[in-house]
Order: structure tokens, then sequence, then C-alpha cells
């Protein structure tokens, strides 16, 4: 393996998938970032078991593969190299299968990789029917929700956000047994299938970090015991909570005593 890569392409990217590794994680191989070079580009992968992300960078002018493969790089290692070194672009080479030297036109480092094939396998492939959302509303939703969630692991399905979606309706739930966010708005398709599923909120919370301020839309992706989300050139996948959330339909009242109206900031 051997390409040279513009520095801030590559930072990027790992800063992204960065997002998925444990320095508490007791399998060694998964504090490491797996780089697949091929003819199209870069693939990064980073993976705890709880969350994985992944980051595709395409092949461009900022980018010259010389020659294609992988290898699994200390995720803490390759980030402090990358982010210190000041120059514009950098060389990465695998040598003897292992031995991976780091260069530019003033540096050099050795590092030691891992085999590609100690990781584990990860599937991230796509259902047929995904649900589409604004990023930007997908993020308020999150940010307006997750506050309400509980961190007590006591009681593991309290510690994520409730998705309900029914045809066009999405209704998100989170409480911690003391107060109740919940957030409903209507996504643009109609979907066939009936969901109710809970995602961890400290992985949803990771997951908004690595979003932009773009009108992009992202897909949820649903399965029984996982949610992929592709978001431009993301894939992030979370486990999903097990268990029955507690009905919160009937917890915020209809009618009111008193009704006040008053400006957000001033309040």
């Amino acid at each position: 393996m051997k390409l040279k890569i513009k520095k801030d392409l590559l930072l990027d990217g790992l800063n992204k998938v960065s997002k998925a590794l444990s320095s508490k994680n007791l399998v060694p191989v998964l504090q490491g970032i797996k780089f697949d070079l091929t003819e199209n580009g870069l693939l990064l992968t980073a993976s705890d078991n709880d969350i994985t992300i992944q980051v595709f960078i395409d092949k461009t002018d900022d980018m010259k593969i010389e020659n294609e493969g992988s290898i699994i790089i200390q995720g803490k290692y390759i980030l402090d190299i990358v982010r210190k070194l000041p120059d514009e672009f950098i060389n990465i080479e695998v040598i003897d299968d292992l031995k991976i030297i780091i260069y530019t036109d003033n540096s050099e480092f050795n590092l030691n990789g891992i085999n590609k094939n100690e990781y584990p396998n990860i599937n991230l492939d796509l259902s047929k029917n995904p649900i589409y959302i604004e990023s930007r509303v997908f993020g308020s939703i999150i940010n307006q929700t997750s506050f309400a969630s509980s961190s007590d692991e006591s009681r593991p399905i309290l510690t994520g956000i409730n998705f309900k979606i029914t045809g066009d309706l999405l209704e998100c739930n989170s409480t911690d047994s003391y107060r109740l966010a919940r957030r409903i708005i209507n996504i643009k398709d109609s979907v066939d299938d009936n969901y109710n599923i809970v995602i961890p909120s400290k992985n949803l919370l990771e997951f908004i970090k690595i979003m932009d301020d773009s009108d992009a839309n992202l897909e949820l992706h649903i399965f029984n015991n996982k949610i992929i989300i592709k978001y431009q050139n993301i894939l992030f996948q979370s486990r999903l909570i097990s268990g029955t959330y507690p009905n919160t339909s009937n917890l915020i009242p209809n009618e009111f005593i008193l009704n006040i109206k008053v400006k957000v900031n001033e309040l």
C-alpha cells in the first residue's frame, strides 16, 4: 500500500472515524483504524463494537494512489502524527506487510501495523428501503430530546431515544422517568413498515458531532438489532437497545389550566 494525500483531507476523515475509538476496549485491534486503499479512493473504518464509523475519501487531485492495499494503524498514533505535521501533503507506505512509513519532505515516522485479517468482520450492507430525513432536522431532533434520556445503566432502555415511525410520521421520545422530551415530524416519503426502536443517546450525540452544516439528506437503514445512518461519504452504525420502551403517549395532557406566551430569549 502506498499513497500521497493532502493532510487536511486525511485529517478530516481520521477525526470522523476516531469518534468510534475507545481506549477502554479490551480488543487491541479495535484501537486501530483500518485503511483500505483501492483504485477509487481510501476507506477508513473504526469501531468499538457499540458503534462503527466508516468514511470513504474519493480519489481526487489531492490523492495519488501508487499501490493498493489494506492495513490497520493504531488510531492514537496516526492521529497525533497527522495533526502535528506542518506539510500540505503526507505519504503513507506499507513495506513488509506490517511496517508503516509516514513521511513528508522534512519528517519521517515508522509504525508497526496490524494485519487486516485480524479486524472483525463488520457488515455495513444497506437496506433496500431507507428512510430519508433532512440532516439539519435530524440533528435538531437529537439535540431537543437527548438531554431527557437517563444516564443510569440500571434501566438501559431509558438511556436511549425512542423512534416510532408510522406512515409518514416520525415520533421521538426521551425520558429518564422524571422529565420527557418529544419531537414529532413528518418525513418526506411514507414507509410501508412500522418501526419502534430505541437508539442509545450517547451514540446519536457522537453522530451529530461529525455532521456539517449542509442541507444534505441522510438515510436511516433499520435492522433487527442495529441501525445504519448514511450521510454524505459516512456510514455510521449503532446497536439498538433491546426491550420495550415505556408508553409515553398519554403523559402530556391535551388540556391546560393556563397558557402563557412569552419570548424565548427573555424566558
